[in-house]
């Protein structure tokens, strides 16, 4: 097939182009609305014994009374979620493809099939669309934290297990992609869009061209009859 022939068909069905098309500048549309990035923010609470510094290498926090507390905790702040799990204790929340959430549980050294909970640490990962709303409900999950049952029925001593919030891990980044990402991604789906309306094109005008070529064969053989 020539390129004129090509040219000639796209003409012809173009109601098949404008819906393809449509259809993906929808889409470049919700790229543009998403480029706008998410916020998050991975906060960390260990928990000690009174009389520990947060400076101590591990102290309380790889005991293993003081992890089932942490743990008996993070259980409190999200009652009846279910954790993620990811292969990795590095892996952001945001890469899961989320852009609204949080997730709160015991730092996990394992991956998604065998869990490790080793250290006294709570976990505390968040994302939203505002640095606003990722404030806020860090606010919530930390009060939680401070005012959880197992924290507040303590006898009030030197040996009460405490939770101390990392102060580097409260920031909150802006993560969003590049200009040169974003006109990777356009581009990419104009040329998806212009191929798949150009396919669609050739096959609807070759499967009409052949319906109306039958049509006009059956009068034809019945006359000869």
């Amino acid at each position: 097939m020539t390129l004129r022939t090509l040219l000639v068909i796209v003409a012809r069905r173009w109601y098949v182009v404008l819906v393809v098309l449509g259809g993906a500048g929808g889409l470049t549309v919700h790229l543009a609305s998403s480029a706008a990035g998410v916020y998050s923010t991975h906060t960390t609470v260990s928990f000690l014994y009174e009389f520990e510094s947060t400076l101590s290498l591990d102290g309380s926090r790889a005991d293993e009374d003081v992890v089932a507390f942490a743990g008996a905790v993070a259980a409190e702040v999200v009652p009846g979620r279910a954790a993620v799990r990811y292969s990795a204790v590095e892996a952001p929340y945001y890469g899961a493809g989320l852009r609204e959430g949080v997730l709160v549980g015991l730092l996990d050294y394992g991956n998604q099939w065998t869990p490790s909970y080793g250290a006294a640490v709570l976990d505390i990962r968040i994302v939203g669309p505002t640095r606003e709303w990722v404030a806020l409900r860090q606010r919530e999950a930390l009060t939680r934290v401070y005012t959880s049952s197992y924290v507040q029925r303590q006898p009030g001593n030197r040996m009460d297990i405490t939770p101390r919030v990392d102060p580097l891990s409260l920031r909150i980044e802006h993560i969003a992609p590049t200009r040169v990402a974003i006109a990777a991604a356009v581009a990419a789906l104009s040329a998806a869009g212009l191929l798949t309306a150009g396919a669609l094109a050739v096959g609807v005008d070759r499967g009409l061209t052949a319906r109306a070529a039958r049509r006009a064969i059956r009068p034809s053989a019945e006359e000869s009859r």
